[in-house]
C-alpha cells in the first residue's frame, strides 16, 4: 500500500494487491514471453500437445525397408519409431535433426540421436560440414543431418516451428500465470482510497493495515472497519472482463495451430464428424506426408543407399488413406466411363504412376466361351448313340468323350444308362426326368412286378391289381 500525503496530512491511500506485489517481486521472471523452446514445450500446454501430435502421427506411419527388392528388418539395435519421433521433435524445436552413425572400421553398427541444442554445426570450404559436441568432432559422413528451410542460413541452421510460436506461447503463459496469481491472492483489484478530510497518523496506520490484509487475501480481513472520516474507494486497475482474455487466447491458439499445420478443431475437439474427417485427412495429406518424404529422403541418401537398402513410408496402408483410395477409384471409374481422357483424370485425382509402366492396363484378349447350344448338341449326340445301342441289343452305356459336359454329370449319366433297357428309359435320362440311378432301378422293379401280377391273375377277373409306374409314391389299390 502506498500513501499520498500533504505536509504529513494523509489524503488518499492506494492498495497494491498481493498478486501485484508478487508480480513486482518476480521482476524479470514474470514477463509476457517465453525465452526458449524448452520453456515453451514444458510450460505451455498447447505447444506440448502440438509437438506430441506431430511426432506421434509421423512415427505411427508404417515403414518398410527393402534390399534387392526384398523386404528386410530394421538393421540397427535402436528403436526405429523412437528415432523417427525424436527426429521430428528436433526439427520442430531446433529446426535441425542430427543423428550420429555409430560405426566400426567396416560398417555402421547403430544410430544415436544427438540433442541439436548441444551440437555446434560449422561449415568451411576445406572440411565442409562438421559437427561438434562436448569436445568431439564428426565429419558430415558420420552424421544423418536434416534441416528446415531458413532464409538466413542455407547450411548450418533451420527455422524452428516452436521458435516461431514463442510470442504466442508467452502470451498464453502470461494469461495463465496472471489469472492464477489473481485468484490465488483474493482476486482484489488495485484500489485508490480517498478521504474527505485529513487523517491522523494512528487512523492512517489502522486503515492501511486493514486494506493490506484485505488485499493479501487474509481470511479474517473481512471484518468491519469503523473510521471517523468518510473514505471513498475507487478501482484503478482494468477489469478482467474488459481485458479481452478469451479473444487473445483464441488468437494465440490459432497462430500456434497454423504454425504446426494442425487444424484448430483438432485442438478444441468441437468439430462435427464430416468436417473433422476432412480436416484430419488434410492434416495427414498436407503436413505429415511431406514431412515423411523429407526424412525418408535424408535417411536413404545419407544412410541406406550405402547399405544397399531403401526405406519407405507406406501411407497407403493406413485406414484413413484406404478409404480415400476407394473413393478415388470410384471417381476414376466414373470419369473414364464418361469418356474423359485417362491422363486428365490422373492429374485431376492426383494419382501417381511409375514412369516406366503404362498408366492404363492393356485390355485382355477376348476369351471364347462355348455356347450353350454346343453343350445341347453333345447331349443329343450321346442320346442318339445310346438309343442305337439299345436298338442293336447292346447296353445303353458306352464310352463317350466330351470336353463340354462336366465330368460329374458324365458320371451320373453313365450310372443311369447302365440300368436302361428300353428306349423310353434312355430318353428319360437325357430328358432330365429322373432324380438318380436308384429311381430308375426302383422303376424297373415295379414295372416287372406289375407284369408278373397281370399274367398270374389274367384268369381271375375279380382280382385286378394295378401298379402305377409313373408315380411310385401312389399306394397299390385293391378292389373290394
Amino acid at each position: 500500500m502506498k500513501l499520498s500525503t500533504m505536509q504529513k496530512a494523509t489524503k488518499a491511500l492506494v492498495t497494491l494487491p498481493a498478486w501485484q506485489q508478487q508480480a513486482l517481486a518476480d521482476a524479470g521472471n514474470f514477463t509476457n514471453s517465453i525465452s526458449s523452446v524448452a520453456e515453451a514445450y514444458s510450460q505451455v500446454p498447447l505447444i506440448y500437445r502440438a509437438v506430441k501430435m506431430r511426432c506421434d502421427a509421423l512415427s505411427s506411419v508404417p515403414v518398410h525397408i527393402y534390399k534387392n527388392d526384398n523386404e528386410v528388418d530394421w538393421p540397427f539395435p535402436c528403436d526405429m519409431r523412437d528415432l523417427i519421433w525424436r527426429m521430428e521433435a528436433d526439427l520442430l524445436g531446433a529446426g535441425v535433426s542430427t543423428v550420429l552413425k555409430l560405426r566400426n572400421r567396416v560398417r555402421v553398427l547403430d544410430l544415436q540421436r544427438l540433442n541439436p541444442f548441444t551440437v555446434t554445426i560449422h561449415y568451411d570450404n576445406a572440411n565442409g560440414l562438421t559437427f561438434s559436441q562436448a569436445g568431439k568432432v564428426w565429419p558430415e559422413s558420420d552424421m544423418v543431418y536434416v534441416k528446415e528451410f531458413s532464409y538466413s542460413d542455407d547450411v548450418t541452421s533451420g527455422a524452428s516451428t516452436v521458435q516461431a510460436c514463442l510470442n504466442d506461447a508467452g502470451l498464453m503463459n502470461y494469461q495463465t500465470r496472471f489469472a492464477s496469481r489473481f485468484f490465488e491472492n483474493g482476486a482484489m483489484p488495485i484500489i485508490l482510497i480517498s478521504a474527505d478530510g485529513t487523517l491522523v497518523e494512528d487512523e492512517t496506520k489502522r486503515i492501511q493495515n486493514f486494506f493490506s490484509k484485505l488485499a493479501s487475501g487474509v481470511g479474517n480481513a473481512w471484518r468491519v472497519l469503523a473510521t471517523r472520516t468518510k473514505l471513498t474507494p475507487e478501482v484503478v486497475s482494468q477489469d478482467l472482463d474488459k481485458m479481452t482474455m478469451p479473444e487473445l487466447y483464441q488468437q494465440a491458439t490459432s497462430n500456434i495451430a497454423n504454425a504446426f499445420g494442425i487444424p484448430v478443431t483438432m485442438f478444441m475437439g468441437d468439430d462435427n464428424y464430416a468436417s473433422a474427417d476432412s480436416h484430419r485427412m488434410g492434416f495427414w495429406q498436407d503436413v505429415i506426408r511431406p514431412r515423411a518424404k523429407l526424412i525418408e529422403s535424408a535417411l536413404n541418401r545419407q544412410l541406406f543407399k550405402s547399405l544397399g537398402m531403401e526405406l519407405e513410408f507406406s501411407f497407403d496402408e493406413m485406414d484413413i488413406f484406404q478409404t480415400d483410395e476407394v473413393e478415388r477409384a470410384s471417381a476414376f471409374a466414373t470419369y473414364i466411363n464418361a469418356g474423359v481422357n485417362p491422363e486428365v483424370v490422373k492429374e485431376m485425382l492426383g494419382i501417381d504412376a511409375p514412369d516406366d509402366m503404362p498408366f492404363m492396363a492393356e485390355k485382355p484378349e477376348p476369351v471364347e466361351v462355348e455356347s450353350p447350344l454346343d453343350v445341347t448338341a453333345e447331349f443329343e449326340k450321346w442320346e442318339r448313340k445310346a438309343l442305337k445301342r439299345i436298338k442293336d441289343g447292346k447296353s445303353a452305356d458306352c464310352q463317350f468323350d466330351s470336353e463340354l459336359i462336366p465330368l460329374a454329370i458324365q458320371d451320373e449319366i453313365h450310372a443311369a444308362l447302365k440300368l436302361c433297357v428300353e428306349p423310353d428309359e434312355v430318353k428319360r435320362v437325357f430328358g432330365g426326368e429322373y432324380e438318380s440311378p436308384q429311381d430308375i432301378g426302383l422303376y424297373k422293379e415295379l414295372k416287372r412286378a406289375n407284369e408278373l401280377l397281370e399274367r398270374s391273375l389274367m384268369d381271375k377277373p375279380e382280382f385286378h391289381i394295378t401298379v402305377n409306374t409313373k408315380d411310385v409314391d401312389e399306394p397299390i389299390t385293391e378292389p373290394a
